[in-house]
């Protein structure tokens, strides 16, 4: 099965666009994804702790991102030994809100990239969601904050950082005002929140909602990915309200590889091996010489590399175009190592035994249907020899709404693998252009003298 590239399979297989059916609230943190700030709230909060109780730099070991104002001050009260009554709580965050309202007037900030555009394309849906916050501000703090920016009117409901201490909660108090304005309980998969930190994704997932993640708030595209959001954006400037919420629902029909070979139009093809595989084969100059087997092949970059790395190796894609391709680019000049091509298909060949020392592959289980990935690590049980390794770089998600037809998260991968395979390790790889931060190596090991569901 070849390679998938983003755009080639827009054409194809649309990934389907969010419903008024599918999605009915849209709650949105506000630090780092609706509003930067430059710090008001953390100069605020500072200035409260040496105004109320003489602690200049009383709140330098506190760390703000992600967290509810009512937790971070009971973790100043506590810090300091004093007692954090309901009361103090209160009255500290009564100076603080005042405070803040100073520092904003100081400097607003700036709105993160694509906030007004995302709104607005959120209300032009047909039947547009509910649009609400859920940010741990309180209550006053939020209205500041928005108001500062224009953005005061756009949220109908929410949940605060005075409503409880516990993000995951607030999740569940936005939820429950949801259901009573609408007069039924929603669903976990009609709610998305969007947020900037590990912290959202965590919360949305308390209640079963989906997370569009943002990478505007200081913390990386790739750790984003590695906690497993429904989607992730470098910011909403690329999210759109018709698709991003679709991400990773399961297109329909399959896919005619060899048509796509014989029309020309292999946008995935690179011309060259994966970053990721040239990164990890000078990273680990000592791995042992052996059968390397390389599904997925396409024109046969990767298996190359891998021959010119001293192996012997077999590339097995389904499509004959590009096996054929692939033997004519084949070089003559491998040292060492030496590769052939095989049109076949991975998942349905039951060798006799285990024959491979390795198997690498890039961007097909993404091909997979959720439905036939048991299937596919079943064949990677049956070609792989007991004590053999299993390198696989994963897209996890593309940048455009178009590109792998399944969603890949890190937890399904840790999941589904790591129930016959012992991981070695994983990171975040070089990647082709576009992909930056949005794939992920693994490293496994079949283990040794372990019997799979083949009987191997």
């Amino acid at each position: 099965m070849p390679k998938i590239g983003r755009k080639v399979l827009g054409a194809l297989h649309p990934i389907p666009q969010d419903s008024p059916e599918m999605t009915r609230l849209v709650l949105f943190d506000i630090d780092g994804t609706l509003i930067r700030t430059g710090g008001a709230g953390v100069r605020a909060f500072a200035r409260t702790a040496k105004a109320i109780h003489e602690r200049p730099g009383g709140t330098d070991s506190l760390r703000f991102h992600g967290r509810t104002d009512t937790s971070l001050v009971r973790e100043f009260l506590r810090a300091h030994r004093i007692p954090d009554t309901p009361w103090n709580v209160r009255h500290f965050l009564d100076a603080y809100v005042f405070l803040l309202d100073a520092e904003l007037r100081r400097g607003a900030g700036e709105l993160c990239p694509g906030v007004r555009e995302y709104i607005r394309s959120l209300r032009a849906l047909p039947d547009p969601p509910l649009i609400g916050l859920l940010t741990g501000n309180v209550r006053l703090g939020a209205a500041l904050k928005l108001a500062a920016h224009g953005l005061a009117d756009e949220f109908i409901l929410g949940a605060f950082g005075d409503d409880h201490e516990d993000r995951n909660q607030l999740a569940v108090i936005a939820r429950d005002r949801a259901n009573r304005r609408l007069g039924r309980r929603l669903e976990g998969r009609e709610i998305l929140v969007v947020g900037d930190t590990v912290a959202d994704i965590e919360c949305a997932h308390h209640v079963g909602a989906r997370c569009l993640a943002v990478a505007t708030g200081g913390v990386s595209l790739s750790d984003l990915l590695a906690h497993s959001p429904a989607a992730a954006v470098e910011s909403l400037e690329e999210a759109v309200a018709g698709t991003i919420l679709g991400a990773g629902e399961p297109p329909g029909g399959s896919t005619d590889w060899e048509a796509l070979y014989q029309a020309g139009d292999t946008r995935w093809d690179k011309g060259q091996p994966a970053p990721g595989l040239a990164e990890f084969l000078e990273r680990n100059p000592t791995l042992k010489k052996g059968r390397v087997l390389v599904p997925g092949c396409g024109r046969g970059h990767d298996a190359v590399a891998w021959a010119r790395a001293g192996h012997q190796v077999l590339g097995v894609d389904l499509a004959p175009s590009a096996v054929a391709d692939a033997r004519l680019r084949a070089p003559s000049d491998l040292t060492g190592g030496t590769v052939e091509f095989a049109v076949g298909d991975f998942l349905a060949s039951r060798p006799v035994k285990p024959e491979f020392d390795i198997i690498f592959e890039h961007t097909l289980f993404c091909a997979i249907p959720p439905g036939q990935r048991d299937d596919y690590i079943e064949a990677v049980w049956r070609h792989l020899k007991p004590g053999g390794s299993f390198v696989a770089l994963h897209y996890l998600q593309p940048r455009e709404p178009l590109g792998p037809p399944f969603g890949v998260t890190v937890a399904e991968v840790l999941r589904r693998f790591g129930t016959r395979l012992e991981l070695v390790g994983h990171s975040v790889p070089a990647s082709f252009p576009g992909r930056h931060q949005r794939e992920r190596l693994f490293h496994w090991r079949r283990p040794v003298g372990a019997i799979g569901k083949s009987g191997s």
